[in-house]
């Protein structure tokens, strides 16, 4: 009489590996996708903490504090963020594959009481008539083709590959109010 022997034949050692295989490959897109969600929650935070770093120091040394959303160029062409002084921080986005979306990227700018400055923008008149004249020199200025809106400080940081985005909501007092996320449009 033969003993019987405890242990895996290699057929169902083969056929075990196989499934754990499958489960793997539709596994990792999910994986990668959970990766690039939170690269793209530390750039909002860490967006959130500029603004918050700014504001600090615009209290603490009583002065205008910017924040430039762009960096110039050098003279290569490529843009290169010079390093932060005490009144002027530069930003500078760190992936390759997420925008900054703003109706305007103008500097952020905090007064020396930590108070959010007031920015504006142009945009396209949603009243203007092309079969009208338009006279810029009326006051107020009628049918004007563009006019001067107050821009929220709501800045979206959009991930092309993912189709996400993080919004960070500044309130007029300069503090970070909220981050929202929401899909790319």
């Amino acid at each position: 009489m033969r003993k019987k022997e405890n242990g895996f034949t290699l057929i169902e050692l083969m056929v075990t590996i196989a499934v754990l295989a499958i489960i793997a490959m539709m596994a990792a897109p999910s994986f990668g996708d959970l990766v690039a969600k939170q690269r793209l929650n530390t750039l909002a935070r860490d967006f959130a903490n500029l603004v918050t770093d700014a504001r600090g120091h615009a209290i603490s040394l009583r002065k205008n504090i910017t924040i430039k959303l762009e960096c110039p160029m050098n003279s290569g062409g490529v843009k290169v963020c010079p390093e932060n002084t005490s009144t002027l921080y530069y930003w500078s986005k760190s992936l390759a594959d997420t925008e900054l979306k703003s109706l305007s990227l103008d500097d952020v700018v905090f007064s020396g009481l930590g108070l959010a400055k007031q920015r504006t923008a142009m945009i396209d008149n949603p009243n203007y008539d092309p079969n009208l004249p338009e006279d810029l020199n009326a006051d107020p200025p009628e049918n004007p083709k563009k006019i001067q809106v107050i821009v929220p400080l709501e800045f979206t940081f959009c991930n092309s590959k993912i189709k996400q985005s993080r919004t960070v909501y500044i309130s007029s007092v300069g503090i970070v109010d909220r981050i929202e996320s929401g899909v790319c449009s």
